[in-house]
């Protein structure tokens, strides 16, 4: 496997085993299932979200929440007079102030409506909602109450719909809120973590703490987000690859402190490979962190991704969304694989980066295996209301996750990587949306390659190739190798593909690469040594299920006649394959002896040439259709 030249990174020292990936993958998951009953709310409305302050008072041991939401938004069109945030009928909302004055609402249909005098487009709207109530009762699960190894906790997972069941939001994939505060007033004793950077920490007289968080990135609703509960704090600066540095923050219970030291050299080789590989940090004037909470899995809210655990691998993928899914977020549901097929394929490179390479491969060959254990499934997500299968780990995370790394390996490390750039870079959709056909242009436009057909293949259509090679040792140093493919889904008839195969003989071993553009190939190698076997993808590049089997071999280095030159008799001896006719010639070609050799191998096999005059003549030996013609002498009486 190809090694970044720009990164020499040695880990040492992880004192735990990796979590296995595919338990996150389930634990993410079955956090979002729960959700599987709803749909997305409106796709947006006339207006334009520029700010949101969440002022909330939240006491992990109480199934309460209260406070309130201050927006400032854009009108989008003239005569704006009406608008509406989303937020569950189980809140109840206590008053709204409109332009710092009291105004009147309807809360119904899980949606908070104001009308108002008509405002032309780009005038700007201030709004503020009072609300209060049982966040947890909300039927999309989007915010939990709970008890953690140290006391108890709270904390909040919005993705894919569920914002809206505890802060009045416009929930949807087309307006980013430009700039979010948090304010959260707490019990003594617990920290609140949320986006951007702590600003302040406030007492107030009943002991009650208020943290203060500002982000001034962007951001999508569903991404905003706050967790309490007894955290320990650990901090330091990472080491970036170009000479900056970053401030990195950990909310972790008291009972993950000794792992510190360790976490901290994780996340540091991590941050320089993914900052060097994807383009910078993208928000590298603030923060990058970590708060535990009580799902399975992890999530990447932006700048502080919440994590069951600090594994190697959830480390790495709540990481990877920083830039894939928050920095260029799914302009849809339907093209969530570019958020979390780019983050599973990140532990792929966190791997190579950072552990020996038979973890790097395994992770490839495991991804494979879950991939093809079903027939059918599209990376590109056609159900988006079913959250089980929006969030299905074969395909959006395992599947998408190889057609990216076979992507890769169609493009090139230095085109895929600029191309990752380029497409992080674009002013179009950095901090902002993004949808297939727009990656699939930047690696277009890095490559140089009409990409079209292996979209469609690999992301939009089903299944994968079953390629199946039967090899037969020819001449000593020659084989014959015969290629054939069947795919696994009828969407797709046949998926071109450059494959490796390793010959391996005594001692040595050579790699060819073969374009595989038809379903039924043969072709003829000569690699300079006798081949012992052969084997399929020895990289792991390829989102495919490869089978090679062995012929019967013909291989002339194998047979050999004695006693040559001879008197009465000469045998012909051959090893490793089986014989059809055996034939004795003059030097003009005319056949003087033959016999048929019936399931012979391994053993020899004697002609009576007392009868022959003396001289010099041929034998040849065939197997199937190949034959291999020898010199021996007869002798006199």
């Amino acid at each position: 496997m190809r090694k970044f030249a720009f990164l020499v990174l040695i880990l040492l020292g992880f004192g735990a085993a990796a979590q296995d990936m595919e338990a996150i993958i389930k634990g993410e998951k079955a956090a979002f299932v729960a959700k599987r009953d709803f749909k997305s709310k409106r796709s947006g409305q006339a207006y334009d979200i520029t700010y949101h302050h969440i002022k909330l008072t939240i006491d992990p041991g109480v199934r309460f929440i209260a406070g309130s939401v201050y927006s400032e938004l854009i009108a989008s069109e003239d005569n704006f007079t009406s608008f509406a945030f989303d937020l569950d009928v189980a809140m109840q909302v206590d008053s709204v102030l409109y332009q710092n004055a009291p105004i009147n609402f309807i809360h119904q249909n899980d949606e908070v409506s104001l009308i108002i005098e008509a405002k032309n487009k780009g005038e700007m709207i201030a709004v503020e909602i009072f609300y209060r109530g049982d966040p947890s009762k909300h039927k999309q699960n989007g915010f939990s109450f709970d008890m953690q190894h140290g006391g108890p906790i709270a904390w909040t997972l919005s993705e894919p719909y569920g914002a809206y069941g505890w802060w009045p939001c416009k929930q949807q994939l087309v307006d980013k809120i430009d700039s979010v505060d948090c304010s959260i007033t707490i019990p003594k004793g617990n920290k609140a973590a949320s986006l951007g950077l702590l600003q302040s920490v406030d007492t107030l007289a009943d002991s009650s703490l208020v943290f203060h968080w500002k982000h001034r990135y962007p951001t999508a609703t569903y991404l905003v987000a706050v967790a309490v509960t007894n955290y320990v704090e650990i901090s330091h600066y990472i080491p970036l690859s170009d000479g900056d540095s970053l401030y990195h923050l950990d909310y972790i219970y008291p009972n993950y402190q000794e792992d510190a030291d360790t976490l901290r050299l994780a996340i540091n080789g991590m941050m320089r490979g993914f900052d060097s590989l994807f383009g910078p940090y993208p928000f590298r004037k603030e923060k990058y962190g970590h708060a535990m909470f009580g799902r399975g899995g992890g999530m990447e809210h932006q700048t502080m991704s919440f994590m069951s655990s600090l594994d190697f691998d959830l480390m790495a993928h709540e990481l990877a969304h920083q830039w894939f899914g928050n920095k260029i977020t799914c302009g849809s549901w339907e093209d969530l694989w570019l958020n979390e097929s780019w983050a599973t394929y990140s532990n792929a490179i966190a791997r190579e980066m950072l552990k020996p390479r038979e973890e790097h491969l395994a992770f490839l060959v495991e991804s494979i295996s879950r991939a093809t254990r079903n027939n059918g499934g599209a990376v590109f997500a056609y159900d988006t209301v079913n959250v089980g299968n929006l969030f299905d780990g074969d395909t959006r995370y395992r599947k998408g996750s190889m057609v990216l790394h076979q992507l890769r390996w169609v493009m090139g490390d230095s085109a895929f990587f600029a191309g990752t750039r380029n497409y992080m870079a674009d002013a179009a959709l950095c901090y902002g949306f993004a949808k297939t056909i727009d990656f699939r242009e930047a690696m277009e436009n890095a490559s140089g390659m009409d990409l079209t057909g292996f979209f469609d293949r690999y992301i939009y259509k089903e299944g994968y190739p079953n390629i199946n090679a039967r090899w037969n040792r020819n001449a000593g140093t020659q084989i014959k190798l015969k290629i054939g493919q069947t795919t696994s889904h009828e969407s797709v008839s046949f998926f071109p593909v450059k494959i490796e195969y390793k010959l391996v003989g005594e001692n040595q071993d050579s790699i060819v690469l073969i374009d595989h553009n038809n379903a039924e190939q043969e072709l003829l190698l000569d690699v300079g040594f006798k081949v012992t076997s052969v084997v399929f993808d020895p990289n792991v590049w390829l989102l495919a299920k490869g089978v090679v089997l062995e012929g019967d071999h013909v291989d002339l280095s194998s047979v050999s006649l004695y006693p040559n030159p001879s008197e009465n008799t000469i045998s012909v001896y051959v090893k490793d394959y089986k014989l059809d006719k055996i034939e004795v010639l003059d030097l003009q070609g005319r056949v003087l002896l033959e016999s048929e050799v019936l399931e012979q191998k391994n053993v020899v096999s004697s002609f009576y040439i007392k009868s022959l005059a003396n001289g010099m003549y041929l034998m040849r030996v065939t197997s199937g259709n190949e034959s291999v013609v020898l010199k021996f002498v007869k002798l006199g009486f």
